[in-house]
């Protein structure tokens, strides 16, 4: 992540509207598939940035993270979490094993995926339970992804054929921040546009304040009921929930 980038990136998790409705989501997945079977799981967060995730859940006590960037792993500590600074070695078997693991927005920025997936089934105790979210759809790219140092954005499909069904079973496999989808498209587009013929590194992400943000947040927030209930066919991310083992 961009020096820059990172000293503003825990005030975009904690106001921006997007980051506020995802975590809504990603707590109504805790609620629906971690906590009926593990009340009080012991917890993984990977790549967990500042904290945000994790301070979120404070009846949850049993919780590590683990992130690379020096400065978040601080500002994480000076809310009392335990979280470790980590080189980029994908080997957690120092840590034991776990009953939930979380990914989120993390496993687009590692070149060989599969490495990181490997790793984490090796610590997740059997029947423990994986929630992933990744940015979707190769046709949103612009230099949002690039100042991101992503590698690859995702389809649902794409991000199931790495996750095999005699390892793994799949609880929930959605897209979201689909709402919004003509939106973003519309905007990334438009961002491509003006930018073309520019280094995209130099382009800037896309997490802003804005007067629209109430607004925003209102639209994305509706998805959540939907979620509960189905799968979402189309979205600029997208949300997987897995539980170690086969059927």
């Amino acid at each position: 992540m961009d020096p820059s980038y990172t000293e503003a990136y825990e005030q975009f998790e904690l106001r921006h509207w997007w980051f506020v409705a995802r975590r809504e989501i990603i707590r109504q997945a805790i609620a629906r598939f971690v906590l009926p079977k593990f009340p009080n799981p012991r917890w993984l967060d990977i790549g967990c940035g500042t904290g945000v995730l994790l301070n979120a859940w404070p009846e949850i006590t049993d919780k590590i993270g683990l992130e690379m960037d020096g400065p978040s792993v601080q500002r994480a500590k000076a809310k009392g979490l335990d979280v470790r600074q980590v080189s980029p070695k994908w080997d957690f078997s120092e840590y034991g094993t776990f009953d939930f693991i979380t990914l989120t927005d993390v496993i687009e920025h590692v070149e060989h995926e599969q490495q990181a997936i490997d790793a984490v089934r090796a610590v997740l105790r059997n029947d423990g339970i994986l929630l992933i979210t990744v940015p979707a759809l190769m046709s949103l790219w612009s230099g949002h992804d690039v100042v991101n140092r992503h590698f690859r954005r995702y389809t649902r499909e794409s991000l199931l054929r790495l996750f095999p069904g005699g390892q793994w079973t799949v609880l929930q496999a959605s897209y979201f921040s689909s709402l919004l989808l003509p939106l973003i498209w519309t905007a990334r587009k438009w961002k491509n546009f003006r930018t073309r013929g520019k280094e995209q590194s130099h382009a800037g992400h896309d997490f802003k304040f804005g007067a629209m943000d109430g607004l925003l947040k209102t639209i994305f927030r509706l998805e959540k009921p939907l979620l509960r209930w189905m799968n979402l066919p189309l979205g600029s991310s997208v949300l997987l929930v897995l539980r170690k083992g086969g059927i």
